[in-house]
């Protein structure tokens, strides 16, 4: 049943091989319990959110494994009970739900967006976590120029998985039926409690390790051997600062998505800050984002969908962080309105308007490396109407 859920596109090598892009599964009485995706090369995955028919009946998790993985976009939206990226490079992974522990080694340039129980980094440069742990991340090695950053992504299913791998604990009162609904999207489901994000705690092992006691006439001499082998070398993790802070969204739409988007564009009055959906023990986070259309014009679909994921994701990002997307979501508003306020006034410019923004955009998508992905979700949406 993951195999019919996995596909990916190689426009780079049209003579490869198809299976070098399917997972490959260890069994064990029957139950594929390891997910490898190993040596793939400009290509991207999308492994959807379980079915009810993919669910095992024991409650088992799979583990998954990426390895030598380079210039990849993997959106594996699953549970797993254990996860291992190793020896990747220019990838962005999009891990579901880990139970146990997340571990990234010898990796470069990549970005990480999961939800982990424990989240482990070795010998890693320029790794980006954007994350969700009750566990503060821990990093081992040589491991240079890494950040983190609170969990910047939401996908139908994500609830789900947070209670498969124990993450989350569904709120249930009989006596006030304390469920979270909302009309205009048709969902009803119950409140989740997690316990606080301690993405920002990052521990480096080295720092705690116990320095080598000195004789007092050599403390001098080798006072400063000791003592100056690790701050000067090691760079500490730092976090992401707000300004550098991205929501990624997930290239997938679901049914319950489909809905959202038939809906109308007004953001839900009833929920505010105290009537959020879940809640965080001890997160120091903000309101839930309201990014509707205003008082001029509509509500743009990217507006819709940040809307959707600071509003829907069961962790509420800090203030700080909240606020950078929505200044973003506010320049694209303003950005529109301006926009059609000139085409009303010279509305022959219309034509020539749009052509330089297609040509802006398809210029933007050579230089920035993302039109191969464009091309392998279009061809795969492709498939699946077919």
């Amino acid at each position: 049943s993951i195999n019919s859920g996995v596909e990916g596109l190689d426009l780079n090598s049209k003579g490869r091989d198809r299976k070098a892009l399917q997972p490959q599964n260890q069994t064990i009485g029957g139950f594929w319990k390891e997910l490898t995706y190993k040596g793939l090369r400009g290509t991207t995955i999308v492994l959807p959110p379980a079915n009810t028919n993919d669910v095992d009946l024991g409650g088992r998790l799979h583990d998954l494994t990426v390895s030598n993985c380079s210039d990849c976009h993997l959106y594996l939206l699953r549970p797993f009970e254990h996860a291992t990226i190793t020896a990747c490079t220019d990838c962005t992974i999009v891990v579901g739900a880990v139970a146990g522990l997340l571990n990234v080694l010898d990796c470069e340039r990549i970005t990480i967006t999961s939800a982990a129980r424990r989240i482990l980094v070795i010998n890693s440069l320029e790794v980006l976590n954007c994350c969700f742990t009750p566990s503060p991340p821990l990093l081992v090695g040589d491991n240079r120029s890494c950040q983190f950053a609170p969990y910047n992504s939401y996908y139908d299913g994500i609830r789900d998985d947070l209670l498969a791998t124990g993450l989350a604990a569904a709120v249930l009162d009989p006596q006030t039926q304390n469920y979270y609904v909302d009309e205009r999207r048709f969902l009803t489901f119950p409140s989740l409690q997690c316990a606080s994000n301690k993405w920002k705690l990052s521990v480096e092992l080295a720092k705690l390790e116990i320095p080598q006691l000195v004789n007092k006439g050599d403390s001098n001499e080798s006072g400063s051997a000791a003592g100056g082998v690790g701050e000067d070398t090691m760079q500490t993790p730092v976090l992401l600062p707000p300004t550098e802070f991205r929501i990624l969204f997930v290239p997938l739409e679901s049914e319950a998505a489909r809905i959202r988007r038939q809906g109308p564009p007004s953001t839900p009055s009833h929920l505010s800050e105290k009537q959020h959906p879940d809640s965080v023990l001890g997160d120091d986070s903000g309101s839930s984002g309201d990014c509707s259309k205003g008082d001029q014009g509509e509500e743009s679909d990217y507006c819709r969908n940040l809307s959707d994921i600071l509003q829907l994701s069961p962790f509420r990002l800090p203030v700080e962080y909240e606020r950078r997307a929505l200044i973003g979501a506010d320049r694209i508003r303003t950005l529109q309105q301006a926009i059609k306020a000139d085409l009303k006034e010279k509305p022959d410019l219309q034509q020539r308007l749009e052509e330089e923004l297609n040509r802006g955009f398809r210029d933007w998508l050579v230089s920035s490396g993302n039109l191969r992905q464009i091309l392998d979700l279009v061809h795969m949406e492709r498939r699946i109407e077919t």
